[in-house]
């Protein structure tokens, strides 16, 4: 596993060396760092017959599990949506319905059963309900592990009744090293793809792997030339037009955070980047919509240039 995800590991291994394990555990933290592969880590430790964290994956319950046959492993996640092409965006209650009544089911390989919930802030209001009923009266040998970015969307009823272990973004002193390595950049690039990624690994090794880290570089003297008036907002709306709008909206907003932080003392200025980090994050919101995404670009930068005047 990662090796910012180590200190979660150890926790987790020795709740269950003590049989400490709770009947829910929240595994929180930000997007990009490895905690629905950590999820499915636990799910196998919790159902191997070794009762081992990591598991020991050779005997019949991690065997079992890897082909996706564990009649004790359960996991619950976006599955296809009925009426249209692609996943549902929500977990639904019939989903969780399903899953309580497979835990009131007997154990025929594991000393426990286990359930993978991802991402939990997802799951809706009847199914957070209906999941609710299952922590509050879970069989007695059912661990739930509940994977969210968010965890501030999920009701505080559910949130209450878990153990939490929250994953943390790392140092850049661990992970610009293992960045590095594993996408095989010079440190300072790793360095970059990291700050264009808000400190995420896994996101900054997609970036490096599928965009590369030229366009934040470029998207960032952009900006430069834009704060002292050696580019116009039609020049650099021109040059922007090939970057990815996702990656583009989140770089923007990254940006204008990073500058209101270091703008505190300008009162009226810090105002200002903080009122662009959050337009930049809705007209993010807004790209699946048909509103005309070059005008909101256009006024974004129009005003980025003016107040970096």
């Amino acid at each position: 596993m990662y090796p910012w995800l180590q200190e979660v590991e150890s926790e987790f291994a020795e709740r269950l060396r003590g049989d400490r394990m709770a009947h829910a555990i929240l595994l929180s933290g930000p997007a990009g760092l490895g905690k629905t592969e950590l999820g499915r880590a636990f799910l196998a430790g919790l159902l191997c017959l070794e009762d081992s964290y990591p598991a020991c994956g050779v005997c019949r319950s991690c065997q079992l599990l890897s082909t996706g046959a564990h009649p004790e492993g359960h996991i619950l996640t976006f599955e296809p949506h009925p009426k249209r092409d692609g996943l549902r965006t929500e977990l639904i209650v019939d989903q969780v319905r399903r899953l309580t009544a497979a835990l009131q089911l007997t154990n025929s390989v594991s000393r426990r059963k286990g359930a993978l919930l991802y991402p939990a802030e997802t799951l809706n209001a009847n199914a957070a309900n209906a999941l609710l009923k299952t922590l509050e009266e879970p069989p007695g040998d059912a661990v739930l592990i509940l994977v969210s970015h968010n965890p501030a969307r999920l009701p505080a009823t559910v949130r209450s009744r878990c153990q939490n272990l929250c994953a943390r973004l790392p140092d850049g002193e661990v992970a610009i090293p293992w960045l590095a390595q594993a996408a095989q950049v010079a440190p300072d690039e790793a360095a970059l793809a990291l700050e264009a990624a808000a400190g995420s690994p896994l996101k900054a090794m997609r970036i490096v792997r599928q965009e590369g880290i030229e366009p934040y570089r470029a998207l960032s003297e952009l900006l430069e030339d834009l704060r002292s008036g050696r580019c116009d907002p039609a020049t650099a709306l021109s040059a922007l037009g090939e970057v990815d709008p996702e990656l583009l909206w989140s770089w923007l907003s990254l940006r204008a955070a990073r500058e209101t932080r270091t703008r505190l003392g300008q009162v009226s200025l810090a105002r200002d980047l903080a009122r662009l980090q959050i337009e930049a994050d809705r007209n993010r919101a807004l790209l699946a919509t048909p509103v005309r995404k070059d005008l909101l670009l256009q006024d974004w930068l129009i005003q980025w240039a003016r107040l970096s005047a």
